[in-house]
């Protein structure tokens, strides 16, 4: 609940919620369908041609606040809570969230661990409890008010003002096979595609993604546990289950990226390795690769909020390549 609640909820303070909550599903796209196949060449990147989006704070306002719940500010002192889908207490210590509510616990309640450890279970609740029941009284100010988290508040009462709902559609034009006169591809070039992200507040498995690519010999369906391929030629579905770390985090991935970040730092440190060699060999990405995924967040943001057609390649000359004097 981040973006009702929590520290991203608010633009001015923290991020567009694509930046704060799905810039990731950004980096997959540009993998996929920007990035060179191979990591370790120099062939220059497909870039998008143009990128549109739409979206806004649909759910989460004033407006749509249940009639039941009167004029109560925080879930804890509301009559509707029990009833009410986005209870604080339900959320952190209901059993819906079953094995992520760890990681949100301990947000609300850093020392949780500790309470635990010295006073048990009961005890912790017990303080979680109270934490989330903190209220902010009439009196206070609306800058007092928007200065810390007020996990157990009401989130139809909040002072959110991040997107809630938003889709992303990126376009690719045709590619020719060369460059410079050089082929750079033995495929005939890179294709013409579109690529489109919808990031929703409503979903049943919460911080996760689905992933499906249509392409013309076959699809790929994937979800946070299983990748499936299917081959239109020849019928055959293939179901891979990729392993999952035991304490990766964030997503199952920390683990791997420290790997890799720290295998590269040697190899430049004690080996001699070019930085942007060892960032394409270790890390699969360079520095241009990351400011342009991050580009495409804030193409896509003026996109929605001009409600306009961005040239991916006229504004990352503009805004990224003319700003940074390349």
């Amino acid at each position: 609940m981040g973006i009702n609640r929590g520290n991203w909820r608010k633009e001015s303070t923290s991020a567009p919620s694509l930046l704060a909550k799905s810039c990731h599903d950004i980096d997959i796209l540009l993998w996929l369908l920007c990035s060179p196949a191979n990591s370790t060449t120099t062939t220059p990147p497909h870039l998008p041609a143009t990128i549109t989006s739409s979206g806004s704070l649909q759910y989460f306002t004033k407006s749509r606040k249940p009639p039941q719940a009167g004029n109560a500010t925080n879930c804890l002192s509301c009559a509707y809570e029990p009833e009410c889908q986005f209870s604080a207490k339900r959320i952190y210590l209901g059993p819906e969230m079953k094995g992520r509510q760890e990681h949100f616990v301990s947000i609300v309640l850093p020392e949780i661990e500790d309470i635990v450890a010295a006073s048990g279970k009961q005890a912790s609740e017990k303080a979680l409890l109270s934490k989330l029941g903190e209220d902010y009284a009439p009196s206070l100010s609306t800058s007092e008010v928007e200065e810390r988290n007020w996990f157990g508040r009401c989130v139809y009462e909040s002072d959110n003002d991040v997107c809630d709902n938003q889709t992303v559609t990126m376009t690719w034009d045709d590619d020719p096979a060369t460059l410079n006169g050089e082929r750079i591809s033995e495929r005939g070039g890179r294709g013409a595609k579109t690529a489109t992200l919808h990031m929703v507040a409503f979903t049943k498995k919460i911080c996760q993604r689905f992933t499906h690519i249509y392409g013309v010999h076959g699809e790929i369906h994937a979800d946070s546990d299983t990748i499936v391929v299917e081959d239109f030629r020849t019928g055959e579905k293939r179901t891979y289950w990729p392993p999952v770390p035991e304490e990766g985090g964030h997503g199952d991935g920390d683990e791997g990226l420290a790997r890799q970040f720290v295998l590269a730092v040697d190899m430049v440190k004690n080996s001699g390795m070019a930085v942007e060699e060892a960032q394409r060999v270790y890390i699969g990405c360079g520095a241009e690769e990351i400011l342009r995924s991050h580009g495409v967040v804030f193409a896509a943001e003026r996109a929605r909020k001009e409600r306009a057609v961005v040239d991916f390649g006229s504004w990352w000359e503009r805004e990224v390549k003319g700003k940074l004097g390349r």
